[in-house]
This record gives structure tokens, C-alpha cells and sequence, in this order.
């Protein structure tokens, strides 16, 4: 029997949390406190958290103008992976897209990531473009849209 998730706004009190979420999640590449204070404050709308049960398991960011959005951010702990929480994360943020009646949304992924590219092909995303070099001077990323 799979935990509840439960999505809502990111608030300044879930941030330690976020960031122990990220450290585990990207390591050496992670972002620091003052970037997510500044998303939270140019992107609150769509700064999101999952809880699963009463735990905060997940997050994710996405930023949007008038016709389009991009995902900025998303992780989940690694404990909580394949639980469908990046799923229900995405889903809260599509259906709200959509009701601002954004078009495109689109997000940057490592070219070796691999599992995160199948779980955004898997949910619609696709490949437009190689952009080199996008994290780093070794490591190139695809960017990926998909059209609301």
C-alpha cells in the first residue's frame, strides 16, 4: 500500500529539508540556500514539495512567464525514489499550467542521466535539442518540451 503524497507550496520552514534532499540528490553539484530562497521568491507559485506520509520527500521548481515554463529543479530522497512522488509532483504543476493556460513546458536534463530522461520521455517530454556543454565544461544536456 503506497503512502499518501501530498503537494503543496514550498514555505522558508521546509528549506533545511530541501536541501538535505538535494545534497543527497546532486552532491557536489548542488544548489546552496540563497538559490532556493531566490526561486521561492521569483517562482512561489510553482515551488513545490511532496510529502509522503508526514515526511517531506520531494520537491520541485518550476518558473513561468505568460506562455511558457520551464522545470528548474526537481529531486526526491533517495529513500523515496520510484514511489510515484515526482509524478505527483509533476502532475500538480501540469494541471495548474494548464489552468493558467501556459503552452510549453520545457526543462534541461544531463545527457547522462539516464534515468531521468526516461522518466520525462516516459511522462511526454521529448528531445528537441543537444545543447553542449550546459553543465559544465565535460557535460552536455538535452533540452525537452512538452507541449500543454
Amino acid at each position: 500500500m503506497a503512502s499518501h503524497i501530498e503537494v503543496k507550496r514550498f514555505e522558508p520552514g521546509d528549506l533545511e529539508r530541501v536541501l538535505a534532499i538535494e545534497q543527497s540528490s546532486f552532491a557536489e553539484d548542488a544548489w546552496d540556500r540563497k538559490l532556493f530562497l531566490e526561486y521561492h521568491r521569483h517562482c512561489p507559485d510553482f515551488f513545490l514539495i511532496a510529502k509522503l506520509g508526514r515526511r517531506l520527500a520531494a520537491y520541485a521548481i518550476t518558473c513561468a512567464d505568460s506562455r511558457s515554463a520551464e522545470l528548474a529543479s526537481i529531486a526526491v530522497d533517495p529513500r523515496d525514489r520510484r514511489r510515484g512522488v515526482a509524478k505527483a509532483l509533476l502532475d500538480y504543476t501540469h494541471s495548474h499550467l494548464r489552468a493558467k493556460r501556459i503552452k510549453i513546458w520545457w526543462l534541461m536534463v544531463a545527457t547522462d542521466n539516464e534515468p531521468g530522461i526516461r522518466f520525462y520521455e516516459a511522462y511526454g517530454f521529448k528531445r528537441i535539442r543537444l545543447v553542449k556543454r550546459y553543465y559544465g565544461a565535460t557535460r552536455d544536456g538535452y533540452r525537452m518540451r512538452l507541449a500543454l
